[in-house]
């Protein structure tokens, strides 16, 4: 008995750090999915796979207003700097950062992403909607770079903090 008690003392404990250091913004040195996981956005969005939550930039929009005691806004560029993002480069995402895909007249090669582990090579793992299947939540590896390119945009990556 002493000893379960001291190992879910344990484990309340390593929780509690687990999650002050994620919400600092603190990356602690653990694997990619560890991190992921201790990210409030990742793991909110992570509730909703495979459902149909909609269009993509709402569905971030979402996860946004239900982890923060604010909303993200409408705007392609403007929201994300009143929320208190900037922009990185690919190689520097982190999870819970947003990827935003747009052309200038936001019209086409629109896709919003929010990224839930470390870029590999070219890919990132993100959680979004209407990528894997039309309004349905799925979390993949795509190359957002590309993916806007051959859609006629560029993909911005945006790191709250």
């Amino acid at each position: 008995m002493f000893t379960s008690a001291r190992k879910t003392s344990a484990r309340t404990v390593l929780a509690a750090v687990a999650l002050t250091v994620a919400a600092s913004g603190a990356v602690p040195l653990t694997s990619a999915s560890t991190a992921s996981a201790l990210h409030p956005m990742v793991a909110h969005a992570r509730n909703y796979l495979g459902t149909y939550q909609g269009q993509c930039k709402v569905f971030v929009q979402k996860i946004y207003a239900e982890t923060h005691a604010n909303t993200l806004g409408t705007g392609y560029y403007q929201a994300y700097i009143n929320a208190g993002y900037h922009q990185v480069s690919k190689a520097n995402v982190v999870p819970g950062d947003i990827i935003q895909e747009t052309n200038a007249a936001h019209d086409r090669g629109i896709h919003t992403a929010i990224v839930t582990g470390d870029p590999d090579g070219t890919g990132i793992r993100v959680i979004d909607s209407n990528f894997v299947a039309p309004n349905k939540v799925g979390e993949h590896t795509y190359n957002p770079t590309t993916h806007a390119q051959a859609n006629g945009g560029t993909a911005y990556y945006w790191h709250k903090g």
